[in-house]
């Protein structure tokens, strides 16, 4: 038995989640399946890339991580079963697997194409129920990974290019939105790494982060640090930049959307 935790863009409005579900349940009843989010915009892989960075070093080691976000469906791209040192992983081959891979640990890569361990009739348009699922419900069950399919070089699997926040030649450092979330926080893929770099850069001094027309000076702790109604930025729970307004929305106050440019600069220089 292990955890396989889920990753979709299906929302829950249709019946895809449960029905991964049971194909799950169906051949390992015992598994612990834990919900991450099904709220991934449709088809935004990038998108999943960071929600499976942000969700999966939580999970207890061994724990089996499914992500079903698929624009290519039925099509010749491949199915992957990624291991680490900690953790599993099984999605397609379209770059979710990003930033896990681009973590540092040793890597494991096999290509997941044994029929015998999927659904006997498999619909082109829903491979998460069809391969996916019964995948990861046999690993539960003991299954060696072997048994998936052939190794595969991990530096032949697809990568996404740009996830991560970059320092232009100016100084500057430039994200972006990748999410947000209920309460409107603009979070972006700018790390805290990335901001200790550039403030070891400027040499100390306050931060500028412009999103838009708006700036926000210096990088606060909690969002309590403002005032009701005022704008802040803080590295929140993830470990990554976030642009927000105490008790109140940044995404109504910023007009913003996902994919909107966000820099951090020296004090002084964000116009």
């Amino acid at each position: 038995m292990a955890i396989i935790s889920l990753i979709t863009d299906f929302g829950t409005r249709d019946e895809y989640v449960g029905l991964m579900k049971a194909v799950i349940l169906g051949i390992d009843p015992a598994a612990v399946i834990v919900d991450v989010s099904h709220s991934i915009e449709p088809q935004d892989v990038a998108q999943a890339a960071f929600m499976l960075e942000s969700a999966y070093r939580y999970f207890p080691a061994d724990s089996l991580h499914l992500v079903v976000v698929d624009p290519g469906v039925g099509t010749d791209r491949a199915m992957l079963y990624l291991e680490t040192d900690r953790q599993r992983f099984l999605a397609p081959d379209n770059g979710v697997l990003s930033l896990v891979m681009a973590s540092g640990r040793e890597l494991r890569l096999r290509r997941v194409e044994n029929a015998r361990l999927q659904r006997p009739v498999v619909s082109p348009t829903f491979h998460g129920r069809d391969i996916m699922a019964p995948a990861a419900a046999y690993l539960s069950k003991g299954v060696a990974a072997q048994q998936l399919g052939p190794e595969v070089d991990a530096a032949r699997a697809v990568r996404i290019d740009g996830l991560r926040a970059g320092l232009a030649a100016d100084g500057t450092l430039l994200g972006r939105v990748i999410h947000i979330d209920r309460f409107g926080n603009l979070i972006t893929n700018i790390d805290a790494m990335a901001l200790r770099q550039l403030e070891t850069i400027q040499g100390g001094g306050s931060l500028m982060v412009v999103i838009g027309d708006h700036v926000i000076t210096g990088i606060a702790r909690t969002y309590a640090d403002a005032a009701a109604g005022q704008s802040l930025a803080l590295i929140g729970s993830r470990g990554y930049l976030e642009i927000a307004v105490n008790a109140g929305r940044s995404q109504t106050l910023t007009n913003a959307r996902r994919g909107d440019p966000v820099r951090v600069c020296g004090h002084g220089d964000g116009r």
